[in-house]
């Protein structure tokens, strides 16, 4: 391990010192001078974390998680009309990826099957572009993809040890956290004229029948995209308030649990629901619980209950009408659409099997196949509801191949990280690889009823996903490397 000697470290803080020095001078008087003193104050803040990422690319990488998650820079952008800073941001780390290579004459190994594997999607996405119907849709489409797969790729390559993917799993539940107490509060008190400077946003929609409530959608915009990204960190959370060891971390586990759980609940979404019932599944078959431990549950369910509205319990009991045929389907006034969208879905792709109608042209294509349905009044264009479905509709087979080897080889290599972590002994990261996948695995099942219209939460959980075995693979070598050193 390289040591910094005191000469460099003087030399360090002189340097810190100096640019905070020049940072607070320009802040204080772009303060006084410019209309907006949010310009300024938020630029000082952005050249500091700057600083920050170019000498820590694992602090980097944390910013980048809670970034994401949040949704940050998506509100700054839409409620306070400020410059995006994610885009930079991310350009700003991968700069400071190739620079620190270059100087240590160094790259890491592990991280390039993942990329192609990236690659291989982003191949078939800009594929698009030459036959996509809507070309302006299409190519919005690969420049998202263009941002997001840098940021899976990104993960890969920085997660690699023990440190660095406790950190990731701190700042998610951190991020969870911190919008997830928002949507409590809003749910619990009932104040929903306020969003939180666009933390805590809130729709009027349909809950039941013809029944209309106030359903949360967060930083999002969208209660069942919202209830999606949230219901992933309710097992990491989970699992680390019954394991961890330092009570104030435990307590926070747990504060990070209710909030998470109950902006899930306060979204109203059914496809969460079902998502956390195959959650519950997923765990309890790679990881009975202990007795202890499922009283501990059985309490939480019983407190959580409390919370739930009668609404959102009337909203779950339609969820058995989708097996009632169609009648019942055509019944509940929300799922005449979601027939309608994902059976359009599955005619496209058997009209377009090879490489689909092209990224985001689906809504190009929905009422042409809506009108021979008849399911569906509405005339506006709409999306698949079933992010497989969608996959395939505008990919076709090339698509869908790319995507199911991608998900096997997240789910794949998660699990056998974590059987390697368990018969090595290493049994706290194990757990928290398994509640990491089984949030994973929800995440997943929620996109059975949902499309992908915020793919970056995506490409987020499938770089930490990838990075997974070489994590594991460097945290069984130096538990090895310390038992020889003991021999």
């Amino acid at each position: 391990m390289k040591h910094t000697s005191p000469r460099e470290s003087i030399w360090l803080y002189i340097g810190f010192g100096l640019a905070a020095a020049i940072i607070g001078i320009l802040s204080g008087f772009l303060i006084f001078n410019l209309e907006n003193p949010l310009f300024a104050i938020a630029g000082a803040i952005a050249i500091v974390f700057a600083l920050i990422t170019v000498t820590n690319t694992e602090f980097g990488l944390l910013v980048l998680v809670f970034m994401v998650y949040t949704r940050s820079s998506d509100v700054l952008v839409d409620f306070h009309h400020l410059p995006s800073v994610a885009k930079p941001y991310i350009a700003l780390l991968v700069v400071a990826i190739v620079t620190k290579w270059l100087i240590d004459g160094h790259v890491p190994e592990g991280w390039a099957h993942s990329a192609i594997l990236v690659g291989a999607y982003g191949l078939v996405v800009f594929s698009s572009l030459l036959y996509a119907t809507d070309f302006e849709a299409a190519t919005g489409a690969v420049l998202n993809f263009l941002k997001d797969g840098i940021i899976a790729i990104v993960m890969v390559i920085l997660l690699r040890d023990a440190k660095t993917f406790q950190g990731v799993i701190w700042t998610l539940l951190i991020a969870g956290t911190f919008i997830g107490t928002i949507s409590a509060y809003q749910g619990i008190t009932g104040t929903y004229s306020n969003d939180f400077s666009g933390f805590g946003q809130v729709g009027y929609q349909n809950i039941v029948g013809e029944t209309e409530g106030n359903r949360l959608s967060g930083p999002v915009g969208d209660p069942n995209f919202y209830a999606q990204a949230m219901l992933v960190l309710i097992p990491i959370a989970l699992e680390r308030f019954l394991k961890e060891k330092k009570w104030y971390l435990r307590a926070f586990a747990g504060w990070a649990f209710l909030a998470t759980v109950l902006a899930v609940i306060f979204s109203y979404s059914r496809g969460a629901a079902v998502a956390v019932v195959v959650m519950l599944i997923f765990s309890m078959l790679h990881s009975p619980p202990r007795l202890s431990d499922a009283m501990i549950g059985i309490l939480l369910i019983v407190l959580i209950i409390s919370f739930v509205p009668n609404p959102y319990v009337e909203r779950l009991t339609t969820i058995t009408d989708v097996f009632g045929g169609r009648n019942a389907v055509v019944g509940e006034v929300s799922y005449r659409g979601r027939a309608s969208e994902t059976i359009a879905a599955w005619l496209m792709f058997l009209d377009h099997p090879i490489f689909g109608v092209g990224v985001e042209n689906y809504p190009t294509y929905y009422q042409s196949y809506s009108r021979t349905l008849g399911l569906d009044p509405r005339l506006e264009q709409r999306q698949a509801h079933n992010l497989y479905l969608q996959v395939a509709a505008e990919t076709g087979l090339a698509g869908i191949l790319v995507f199911g080897w991608l998900l096997k080889t997240m789910m794949s290599g998660m699990l056998s990280a974590w059987r390697k972590l368990k018969i090595h002994g290493a049994t706290k990261y194990a757990d928290m690889v398994l509640s990491f996948s089984t949030g994973v695995v929800g995440y997943l099942a929620a996109a059975m009823f949902i499309h992908g219209a915020y793919p970056r939460y995506f490409w987020l959980l499938a770089g930490i996903a990838l990075a997974i075995p070489n994590i594991a693979k460097n945290i069984i070598e130096n538990t090895e490397a310390k038992i020889k050193s003991y021999a």
